[in-house]
């Protein structure tokens, strides 16, 4: 044989022992089927047969070939059940009843061929107790459905009714390759649609499997789809050594899980060891909507849960023994954790650098197991910094933002999560307010000294005050208030101690003050009061904040009678002494700080008076006091109707009405109207008390709020009414009136219809009483309107979003808006009772009230933040001209000295004022012509004008006849004719003259007549010299420099020099040596050694 031939005998044997090798494998992994023979009987009954019966057994069958097979006491072994033309078998529970497998005949407890469908009930119990330690191979089944594939139309399984299965199998089969299942259906055996398994509400099902092997066992193995909605308990047990795989199975379908499920009030709990798990993970749930359990809402590193109010679904992991399962129970829950979501949890906006914000109330829980934990999950806007819950003290659990942490940030929405002993949690949405950026801005007060006469006394200093308007602190010192303008220096600062800053809101009245200087002559002296601060945080306010105010002193000619004062309705002045001047001193408009005559404060039977304000400086009458009601006058009224709708099912006597406060009022059923048809009115005219709604109609339900003892309701002025409401709804006049204050109110209600499923369908907001401007420092009522089916609740909880702190609305819908709302826009929200999902909203914008107040008149306009409001000054009365505009308030002038300018608003009310003052001198010079002289106001009208007063009768030689006021030359002086020089030369520079004995006129003026230059100083090498000439008229001496000698000069040679220098002798020698040296290496190398110049090359490689 050659080596080919060799190699291919080798391969085809190698070949070949592979393929036995293959066979040997495949042969020992095939599964077959060896039914253990029994030793002994077992039940077997046969649909369409005949009836029998035996110990605690009885058996059923008809000619539709359906059995009834009725167990009641039975205590024997496995049971066989023949089926024809697929019939339907039903095995009736009475009492408790067992199987026990010792010896099977075919490897399981219960077998069905050809039932397709089979049905436990009753009110009894079924015990399977299969155990075996296999000896050979061996599939071991509690319960087997089967049949002839041409049959396909079986193996539907029920447990209905009350009945408890339970199927304990216990199998050591892994050394002879067999199988443990519990409830296992021959998928080729069944038809589409077949091979369900139910699991009724009342039924329970109990599953106990142990086995050895680490796949392919099965607590319910089915085709169809599987539905458990009773109590389903699945405990499996791996004895085996190392994991299962996959296989291992507490429910499995070749059906698509999605058609499974699990009812809502399903108890189902599983242990699986399974190297994946429970296959309930993919059953979708009832009771949340058919969501799969592998939604579940909340997975930690151990636990995972899904709840609602209807079921819950508890999981987690445990280890034993080093092997791991995980168990799946499902119920529903008994006391649902409750975790309400309430508009009191929000927190308020804030702002950075500012105090920390809390929610109104705490946190709350209830139902669950209690023991509630709450946490922060998530934040809309992904940033939870600075917001937390407070975990200790009076605050506990209420939620908090720290404006510094955070960081400035728009509003935004939290998960806040609430978690019970138990470890069942619930999560609320809360909303949190902005932090906004801190602003910077103040004011300081203006300051006027008022009018004083020339000569006055010193002054007294008043002190400054300096408010912080903004939001954020603004740091300062004692130099940040200074004086501006051209009359700064005519007043003096005082300084007290540093203040450091000023915090946002807050005023300074303790650090600096001013005062006029003494002695100031006739003038107005205005000058500009200017502060400068240093945000505290520049990023957000820049370098600086500033701020200016006027300061105002008049020093004047008038003797103003300062110890009088006279007035009018709007103004106060000192009148002038000089008989005949109708000049006005002082002028102010009135204040309300003075006495408060005719207060008087009310008691319970007599109106009180809240007094008249006098102005503190002339005691005239500055404003009116307003009636304070008695007592007795009830002013608020507020009852509450249970139920709060009304259905077909009640009647008007039916209806509860409960006074809020039964010391002043009750409330009680007056009178009932069918508004959707008059003929049903048949009691008098009104819709009989004790006769049901109708559903769909309309009623007017009047009610009687009556006073209690001394307690009044005045129905006819309305600085007494009350209001009145009803479930804190508005209610309107009874038809049987028309006065404004009446205690008789209607409300009008829809009879829902019962049997409409309730339902809250939507909520509208509006203004109560009409109104559609919202002003800052105001309070406004809203109403909302429930509508829906059924006996809905129509009442709502308000809240508002967004806002400053003191903006807020009450129970009643009561919105009070803060005198410095910050914000331009204000949501309100009012949530239905019925159904917290229906939200209705109203954004409003938010109004500032501008007063302006001219002279006697005072007109109020109304706009928003940013608009603005033009302004023309009314004509300035005899004697007196505009000076500007002033304001209390925030906002700003374009030009607070124009008559006509444009204010720009600002969010807060204000009021704007324009102002006048006399004419006055300003402190300027004389103005004069040739027959009088004046000053000129600020506002160009002359004052003072007056002729011109000389100083002598007549001018002479060289004095002028003078005005003694204002100085001007009446008369020049007469001058003289002849001049005549002095003796002495006078010069500058380049001239020479005398000067006029008599005059200052310059005489004999002519250039100097210089002569030659004479050295004075000799200059030298590096030293200048001095030479000077002279004027032979005057003598005027003109110095001027020499320059000075150079290094060498004219005529001092130098001997020529000769030779070599010395570098050039020490290069020559070095070049001498070098070539001396070279020559001789020469010799050395090629003439003494012989050597060639290749030897000496090589040499240098070699290196």
């Amino acid at each position: 044989m050659n080596t080919k031939s060799k190699k291919n005998v080798i391969a085809g044997l190698l070949l070949l022992v592979c393929m036995i090798a293959c066979i040997a494998i495949a042969t020992a992994i095939m599964p077959t089927v060896v039914y253990a023979e029994s030793a002994s009987p077992y039940l077997q009954v046969t649909c369409g047969s005949i009836d029998k019966s035996g110990a605690g057994w009885t058996w059923d069958t008809d000619e539709s070939y359906n059995g009834t097979l009725t167990l009641n006491g039975y205590d024997g072994e496995e049971i066989a059940i023949g089926g024809v033309d697929n019939g339907k078998v039903d095995i009736v529970l009475v009492g408790d009843n067992k199987i026990t497998v010792t010896a099977p005949y075919g490897n399981r407890a219960i077998h069905t061929y050809n039932v397709s469908t089979l049905t436990f009930r009753g009110n009894g119990s079924l015990t399977i107790d299969y155990q075996v330690v296999a000896s050979n191979q061996v599939y071991m089944h509690g319960i087997l459905m089967e049949g002839e594939s041409s049959s396909k139309n079986n193996g539907n399984l029920t447990f209905d009714e009350s009945c408890t299965v339970t199927v304990k199998v216990y199998g050591e089969v892994a050394e002879n390759n067999g199988s443990v299942d519990a409830i296992y259906m021959k998928t080729d055996d069944i038809g589409s649609g077949n091979g369900n398994v139910t699991v009724g509400e009342n039924a329970t099902l109990n599953i106990d499997l142990k086995c050895d092997k680490d796949y392919q066992t099965y607590g319910i193995f089915a085709k169809g789809s599987i539905a458990l909605n009773g109590t389903v308990d699945i405990k499996m047990e791996y004895t085996g050594s190392g994991s299962t795989y996959d296989t291992w199975r507490d429910v499995n379908t070749s059906s698509s899980y999605t058609a499974c499920s699990i009812g809502k009030n399903a108890n189902v709990t599983s242990v699986c060891p399974g190297s994946n798990g429970s296959s309930l993970i993919a059953f979708p749930l009832v009771a949340n909507g058919a969501e799969k359990i592998s939604s579940w809402t909340y997975i930690g590193s151990s636990e995972q849960y899904f709840e609602n109010d209807d079921c819950l679904v508890h999981v987690w992991d445990k280890c034993a023994n080093g092997v791991s399962f995980k168990n799946y129970s499902y119920n529903k829950i008994a006391t649902p954790l409750t975790f309400e979501d309430k508009a009191e949890y929000d927190v308020p906006s804030t702002v950075y650098g500012g105090d920390v914000a809390y929610s109104s109330v705490a946190l709350s829980a209830s139902g669950g197991s209690g023991e509630y934990v709450f946490s922060i999950v998530s934040a809309a806007d992904g940033n939870t910094k600075g917001v937390g819950i407070i975990s200790t003290g009076t605050d506990l659990n209420k939620i908090y933002v720290n404006p510094n942490i955070r960081g400035v940030s728009e509003a935004t929405e939290i998960t806040v999560r609430v978690k019970d002993k138990g470890g069942y949690s619930k999560d609320v949405t809360v909303r949190i307010g902005e932090v906004a950026a801190p602003t910077y801005s103040a004011t300081v007060d203006p300051v006027d000294f008022g009018t004083v006469r020339v000569g006055y006394s010193s002054v007294t200093q008043v002190p400054l005050r300096v408010v912080n308007t903004g939001t954020g602190k603004i740091n300062c010192n004692l130099t940040s208030i200074t004086l501006e303008g051209e009359n700064a220096s005519s007043f003096t600062l005082g300084y007290y101690s540093s203040p450091y800053y000023v915090g946002a809101g807050a005023e300074n009245t303790s650090s600096w003050s001013i005062k006029p200087n003494n002695g100031l002559p006739v003038g107005t002296y205005v000058a500009t009061i200017k502060f400068s601060g240093t945000p505290e945080y520049s990023k957000y306010g820049g370098s600086s904040v500033e701020a200016t105010a006027t300061v105002r002193f008049v020093v004047t000619e008038h003797d103003f009678d300062t110890s009088t004062w006279e007035y009018d309705n709007n103004t106060h002045w000192n009148p002038c002494k000089d008989t005949g001047c109708a000049v006005h001193g002082n002028e102010a408009a009135h204040d309300t700080k003075g006495e408060l005559k005719n207060a008087t404060a009310a008691t319970f039977d007599t109106n009180g008076y809240t007094g008249d304000k006098y102005c503190s400086v002339c005691g005239a009458l500055a404003e009116e006091g307003t009636v304070i009601p008695a007592g007795k006058y009830i002013r608020v009224s507020q009852a509450t109707m249970t139920p709060a709708a009304i259905t077909d099912k009640m009647t008007a006597n039916d209806l509860v009405f409960t006074s809020q406060d039964e010391e002043k009022y009750t409330v009680a059923l007056w009178r009932v109207f069918d508004l959707t048809d008059n003929a049903l009115n048949t009691a008098s005219g009104q819709y009989p008390k004790d006769s049901k709604f109708i559903a769909g109609h309309e009623y007017a339900i009047e009610i009687e709020f009556e006073a209690v003892g001394s307690y009044v309701y005045n129905e006819m002025d309305s600085k007494y009414w009350s209001t009145f409401t009803v479930n804190g709804n508005a209610t309107g006049l009874s038809a049987a009136t028309t006065l404004g204050g009446s205690p008789l109110r209607r409300i009008v209600l829809v009879a829902q219809d019962t049997t409409i499923p309730v339902t809250v369908t939507g909520v509208q907001v509006d203004f109560a009483s009409g109104e559609t401007t919202v002003v800052r420092d105001s309070t406004y009522t809203f109403k909302a309107t429930v509508s829906g089916t059924g006996a809905f609740d129509n009442t709502v909880t308000w809240s508002i979003i967004g806002g400053s702190a003191g903006t807020s609305i009450s129970s009643d819908g009561v919105l009070t808006v803060a005198a410095n709302e910050a914000a331009s826009t204000l949501t309100i929200k009012a949530v239905a009772n019925g159904d917290p999902e229906k939200v209705a909203t109203k954004t409003l914008e938010i109004y500032s009230k501008v007063t302006i107040k001219q002279g006697t008149n005072t007109e109020d306009l109304y706009k928003k933040a940013g608009e603005t409001v033009s302004l023309t000054a009314i004509d300035a009365p005899a004697g007196y001209h505009f000076t500007g505009w002033a304001k209390t308030g925030e906002g700003d002038f374009a030009n607070n000295a124009a008559t006509s300018t444009d204010f720009t608003v600002s969010t807060t009310n204000v009021t704007i004022q324009s102002n006048y003052e006399l004419h006055s001198a300003n402190g300027e010079a004389w103005r004069s012509d040739s027959t009088r002289h004046w000053h000129d106001c600020s506002c160009g009208t002359k004052v003072d004008v007056a002729p011109h007063t000389p100083d002598r009768s007549e001018a002479t030689e060289t004095e002028a006849v003078k005005c003694t006021v204002c100085g001007y030359i009446i008369t020049p002086a007469l001058g003289h004719d002849t001049h005549a020089p002095d003796a002495e030369w006078h010069f500058d520079a380049t001239k020479h003259w005398h000067n006029c004995t008599g005059c200052s006129q310059k005489l004999d003026e002519g250039a100097h007549a210089f002569g030659d230059w004479t050295i004075t100083v000799k200059p030298e090498v590096g030293v200048a010299g001095e030479k000077e000439r002279e004027c032979s008229v005057c003598g005027f001496k003109e110095n001027a420099p020499v320059e000075a000698l150079g290094d060498e000069q004219p005529g001092d040679e130098q001997p020529e020099k000769t030779g070599l220098s010395g570098g050039a002798i020490a290069g020559i020698a070095v070049g001498s040596v070098a070539v001396a040296g070279v020559v001789g290496f020469s010799v050395f190398w090629f003439v003494i050694k012989k050597k060639k110049f290749a030897d000496l090359i090589a040499i240098f490689k070699k290196k």
